[in-house]
This record gives structure tokens, C-alpha cells and sequence, in this order.
């Protein structure tokens, strides 16, 4: 361990070069959530797990405040704002999230 503490005010880039990471959280997170939107989109329509996702609750009491996002909301932002990583090929159902066509020279 280096021994650092938040009073040493170091950057983030600098911790994580330290310690040999590439990259930070939220990419992270974002890469696995659109790994997972990939399996989603390759199992069989069939399956529990494909039910509920694609499933489209309606009625009920409204919340007061700014409603959450739903999973498919973040995932269309993640694909809208372009993730600062490379994807290994293109995905096949952007037309489902964001309603765009994306060759693969925009990804």
C-alpha cells in the first residue's frame, strides 16, 4: 500500500495508475450493464428473465418526485452519450433502445 489518504489530495488518474487500473468505476459499471443488455437480447424470447425485462408495468399510484430511470432509459444514455471504451463488435438492437442505426465507424 502507498499509504495515501484523502489529505494528500491526489488525482484519481494518479491512484489508479498506482495500482494498475485501467479504468474508472463507472466505466465499469457501464461495460457490465451493456453486457449484460447483450445476453439479454441473445436468449430466447421464452425465458422468465426475458419476460419481465422487455415487460411494461403500467397503472398504479405515481410517486411524487422525478420518477427512476428504467433499465432500458440507462441503457439508451449509455449508447446516446458513447462509453469512453471500444466495443469488441457492434451491438445488433441499437434500434431498440435509441431508434438510431450506428455502422460501425460511430462506435
Amino acid at each position: 500500500m502507498r499509504g495515501l489518504s484523502l489529505k494528500d489530495r491526489r488525482r484519481n488518474s494518479d491512484v489508479r495508475e498506482w495500482y494498475g487500473l485501467k479504468e474508472d468505476v463507472v466505466t465499469g459499471v457501464q461495460k457490465g450493464m451493456l453486457r449484460w443488455f447483450g445476453h439479454l437480447e441473445r436468449i430466447n424470447e421464452s425465458t422468465l428473465i426475458k419476460q419481465i425485462c422487455s415487460a411494461n408495468v403500467s397503472g398504479g399510484k405515481v410517486g411524487k418526485g422525478h420518477p427512476r430511470k428504467s433499465y432500458a432509459d440507462q441503457i439508451g444514455d449509455i449508447l446516446k452519450k458513447g462509453p469512453n471504451f471500444k466495443y469488441s463488435k457492434p451491438m445488433s438492437s441499437h434500434e431498440k433502445i435509441d431508434g438510431s442505426q450506428r455502422s460501425k465507424r460511430d462506435i
